[in-house]
């Protein structure tokens, strides 16, 4: 998820795959729509994405600014950059702060599963912030999770992964499912200090549902908190109010996100 919180040991990344980081689709669809911009123009990524900054070194991008709270984080993320940071700024700080220093600067600004860094109540300010950054006509790219679908019950997730190997894929799943799309999020918060007490005491007699817990911490540790669980149609009003248009795409069915997030298109 946002690369800006939970991230206490920057190594455990390496166990993160898809989609709680950008897919194939989502970084190709990003590169067909940004690949015309002015190369030498300023660009910016909420976070330290790697696999955003790779796409714009590649694209030929000179001006990209890392907008990033954990600069250790930062720093460790370089080493998985095919690239050089000769074409990088960091801005270091938290991006509430930050972000609003600069006006009318940005061609597009992307973002991949942030929203949940930010407090409920400091989000219209943000994202009217992000909004003020990029220049007029400019973008704003990126994946939420709306969970605009049902959420799972501990049950149907008990039911589905008990009969599953134990692996890396599966346990990515199981983090997406369990932590991001459960039950669990009906309080509108994820601590996820709380939520592995209950699901330890939930599957406590069940071997490989008690395993599947235990290797979860190496995608997502406890000590965490995010602010997800709040109807998206709570939430929409103060994420589109600053943009002409927005176009929204799905991920792709048979993800564990299926139907729970969106890659938007903003359009300032």
């Amino acid at each position: 998820m946002g690369t800006n919180n939970f991230l206490t040991i920057s190594s455990k990344w390496e166990y993160v795959l898809p989609p709680s980081r950008p897919t194939v689709y989502e970084l190709q669809r990003i590169e067909s729509t940004v690949s015309l911009f002015d190369k030498k123009k300023p660009v910016a990524v909420l976070g330290s994405t790697i696999e955003f900054r790779t796409l714009l070194n590649r694209l030929g991008f000179q001006d990209i600014y890392i907008f990033e709270k954990n600069i250790d984080f930062y720093k460790w993320t370089c080493e998985w950059c095919a690239y050089g940071v000769e074409n990088e700024r960091v801005i270091e700080g938290d991006w509430c702060n930050t972000i609003s220093l600069f006006i009318e600067k940005f061609q597009f600004v992307l973002s991949d599963l942030t929203m949940g860094n930010i407090e409920y109540g400091k989000r219209n300010k943000f994202y009217n912030d992000i909004s003020n950054s990029l220049q007029y006509g400019g973008l704003f790219i990126d994946k939420v999770l709306t969970n605009e679908k049902r959420l799972i019950s501990l049950r149907e997730i008990g039911g589905k992964y008990r009969n599953l190997p134990i692996n890396l894929e599966t346990v990515n799943m199981f983090n997406c499912e369990a932590l991001f799309g459960s039950e669990l999020l009906e309080g509108g918060i994820i601590n996820t200090t709380d939520f592995y007490e209950v699901l330890r005491e939930t599957y406590k007699n069940d071997k490989v549902l008690t395993k599947f817990v235990e290797k979860c911490h190496l995608i997502t540790p406890e000590g965490c908190v995010w602010y997800y669980g709040v109807a998206w149609e709570k939430l929409r009003n103060d994420y589109f109010a600053y943009y002409r248009s927005s176009t929204a795409i799905d991920d792709i069915e048979g993800s564990p996100y299926y139907g729970r997030t969106k890659q938007f298109v903003n359009i300032k």
